[in-house]
């Protein structure tokens, strides 16, 4: 069992259906709500396995090797980025089909954000009048994007982040003990992840964002007037395929200078403890306000290079305020 499966079986979605796989009252549909890709789609794996499992997902019964070698004909997986009327239609042909070994069938469809309306509206009568021993176990970025009347025909489940330290275990889980580069590579990573396991391993295989941490950190360092701001800022080169690194970067960086304040800076990250000397906790505040504010400006598609602007001038104005 890999370190992932591990930390995806001890959260709060594989648990619940586990405990309902026991009590003999497994829902006839779930929905598990993440926007980690690995998460969702692993643990939606997981919940089919427990649901059509004799004993649960135990892993040791021909049920679980035939799940794990993808060959148990009662297991539908699911998990393109855009499902049409016509896989829907596929599907519910499928699940009436009677001709099956074991006591259930069960349908995995993990990304239902790219299952549209019409497609959904389909999918819902048969969640109305579902066949008999069909489990079937849905994932989704977020809820907005399922109807809400499939919404109500299920039991929705929301699966939690994971801890820096978890997350640091699976990205270095193939590697008996890492050399201190790979061990920063994946501190930096595992912190930068913000609890997502899909973004995490996206940064630590991003041979770049070890120079992008350390050049943030400086220009932040550096940031002393406004009279230094062009030169600072014509130093990250911001443009739309990295500024929504720098800001997640950039709250890293605040946020473990916040904790420094308390003296609990991480192994990796001591060159941050300097910046708390720099910053009181109301300016820290301010900053990482701020700092949500340009991440919801570059979800409305604004100019990259105007969001970091507005970011490091706002830093300026929130030292000189908060000192006056």
């Amino acid at each position: 069992m890999t370190t992932t499966e591990r930390l995806l079986r001890s959260t709060s979605p594989y648990l619940t259906v586990t405990e309902d796989k026991k009590k003999g009252a497994l829902s006839h549909c779930y929905l598990i709500l993440s926007d980690d890709d690995i998460a969702r789609k692993g643990l939606c794996r997981l919940a089919a396995k427990v649901a059509l499992c004799p004993n649960g997902g135990c892993d040791a019964c021909d049920v679980c090797e035939k799940i794990n070698d993808g060959a148990y004909v009662a297991l539908k997986i699911n998990e393109s980025d855009k499902i049409s009327v016509d896989d829907v239609s596929q599907l519910i042909e499928d699940s009436y089909f009677t001709g099956f070994d074991g006591d259930k069938k069960a349908y995995v469809i993990a990304n239902m954000q790219g299952m549209n309306e019409k497609a959904q509206n389909k999918f819902l009568k048969t969640l109305e009048e579902p066949p008999e021993d069909v489990v079937f176990i849905l994932g989704a970025s977020q809820q907005t994007a399922v109807l809400p009347t499939i919404l109500s025909r299920c039991k929705k489940l929301y699966a939690e982040g994971f801890t820096a330290a978890q997350i640091y275990g699976v990205l270095t889980e193939n590697t008996e003990e890492p050399d201190e580069e790979t061990s920063l590579a994946a501190a930096r990573a595992s912190v930068c992840g913000f609890g997502n396991l899909t973004r995490a391993k996206k940064l630590f295989s991003d041979d770049e964002f070890g120079n992008r941490f350390s050049l943030l950190v400086s220009v932040i360092r550096n940031l002393t007037s406004t009279k230094k701001l062009d030169a600072q800022l014509s130093r990250l080169n911001v443009d739309k395929n990295n500024l929504d690194g720098y800001l997640d970067i950039a709250e890293t960086v605040f946020r473990l200078a916040l904790a420094a304040k308390r003296g609990a800076v991480e192994k990796g990250f001591e060159e941050i403890e300097s910046l708390q000397e720099d910053y009181d906790y109301p300016m820290l505040v301010n900053i990482l306000e701020l700092i949500t504010k340009c991440k919801k400006m570059s979800e409305s598609n604004c100019n990259p290079q105007s969001i970091a602007d507005a970011l490091f001038i706002g830093i300026l104005e929130v030292k000189y305020l908060c000192r006056k």
